[in-house]
């Protein structure tokens, strides 16, 4: 249960994080340190992840798994240590004598891992989504989702088309490349919506993941059944 708290903590905190055109500075640079402590804590509680590489197989499920969690590694890390180089309020005292403190580089390096941090992020969700859901379906609010298929099928609809709007409002593929954008659609809307937009990119990046994910243990199973076939034929013959 701990976990599961941790992982919503997480999520709220990257939330707030992102949305740092709506937040103070320094309340912007707090979230962020906040963040760096469950993050520690998160792969310490997870560090069985790590010895785990060197055992078992290596079918293309797997690969993309550990390829997805080694990429959201390093644009965390990446993210998060660009952000304690150019912090202008709670660590300033501490920098603002480092070379790279005030580099145009650094702060776009800082934007756009954060934003390919979202990205991973939201197909890691989209990787535990089964396990998430069976503890999230059984909340008040989620209870019906989970019995009326229509009704999660338009959920998801909309959800995916709030994502792609945002990530078309905020300019996020020009974020990613490290061009420089200034004031963008999103940053006229209301906290709340561009905050619930912001949660529906994730959402739509956990979506696409937990489908590929699907139909990748779908075609490992059949190419699992279909090697235990031949090689029950050949005992047979």
């Amino acid at each position: 249960m701990k976990r599961f708290r941790l992982d919503l903590l997480l999520a709220v905190l990257f939330v707030l994080v992102m949305g740092f055109r709506m937040l103070p500075p320094m309340l912007h640079e707090v979230f962020g340190l906040g963040m760096l402590v469950a993050v520690a804590i998160h792969i310490f509680w997870n560090a069985r992840w790590f010895s785990a590489l060197g055992r078992g197989g290596w079918r293309r499920l797997r690969v993309v798994q550990t390829l997805l969690n080694v990429f959201l590694h390093l644009s965390t890390g990446t993210a998060l240590v660009t952000g304690i180089i150019i912090s202008n309020h709670v660590l300033r005292p501490l920098l603002s004598s480092v070379p790279l403190h005030s580099s145009i580089f650094v702060h776009q390096l800082h934007v756009a891992s954060a934003c390919v941090m979202l990205a991973f992020l939201g197909m890691h969700v989209g990787m535990h989504w089964a396990g998430l859901w069976a503890r999230m379906k059984t909340w008040p609010v989620l209870r019906s989702l989970d019995a009326r298929s229509t009704l999660r099928f338009w959920v998801l609809v909309l959800l995916g088309w709030a994502g792609c709007a945002y990530a078309r409002l905020d300019h996020f593929g020009d974020r990613m490349m490290m061009r420089h954008v200034f004031k963008t659609p999103a940053g006229d809307l209301p906290v709340p919506v561009a905050y619930l937009m912001l949660a529906c990119l994730i959402g739509l990046y956990a979506i696409a993941f937990f489908y590929l994910q699907k139909r990748l243990a779908r075609k490992g199973a059949a190419k699992a059944n279909l090697a235990k076939g031949g090689v029950a034929s050949s005992i047979d013959a």
